[in-house]
């Protein structure tokens, strides 16, 4: 997995908590397509796939295509099992993290009408939190918070 693409997706669908293959299903593709992206089989997948994937997805092509500084956690990522068993020693970022998700999520269902699953709304406070944690563990990093929630919660 190492395209911008196959990262993308992937980020992407775990956001969305969707399997490859579920992901190649609703998109009307063939068995493989996805995952052969994914796996770097496919180094240069065509417009169509890569439209059916995106309206999946909900993003845009472009989306799939730019590299988003914001969601480069690869050392997070790696590291992301030992801080889960870890003692949580930032209770107060933990505390800002389920406030600031709670407000954008009455917000969002306020504005868009979107209600989240409980499963969406565990993983963008998890997500957030282990983001933030990793960047300044001081605070919530915001930019980051929102972008997760809008990727997560259509």
């Amino acid at each position: 997995m190492s395209t911008q693409i196959a990262k993308q997706i992937s980020a992407r669908m775990k956001a969305k908590n969707l399997s490859v293959m579920t992901l190649e299903k609703m998109a009307g593709l063939k068995t493989h397509a996805v995952r052969n992206i994914i796996r770097g089989n496919s180094k240069k997948p065509s417009a169509e796939i890569l439209q059916a994937v995106s309206d999946v997805l909900g993003c845009t092509v472009k989306d799939l295509l730019t590299k988003q500084e914001i969601f480069q956690e690869d050392e997070l990522i790696a590291s992301k099992e030992g801080i889960m068993n870890t003692t949580c020693d930032s209770l107060d970022l933990l505390q800002a993290t389920v406030k600031f998700v709670e407000e954008k999520l009455i917000q969002k269902n306020k504005n868009q009408k979107m209600k989240p699953t409980v499963r969406q709304s565990l993983i963008c406070v998890e997500e957030i939190y282990l983001h933030s944690l990793g960047r300044d563990p001081s605070k919530v990093d915001e930019e980051f918070g929102e972008w997760f929630i809008n990727l997560t919660v259509e």
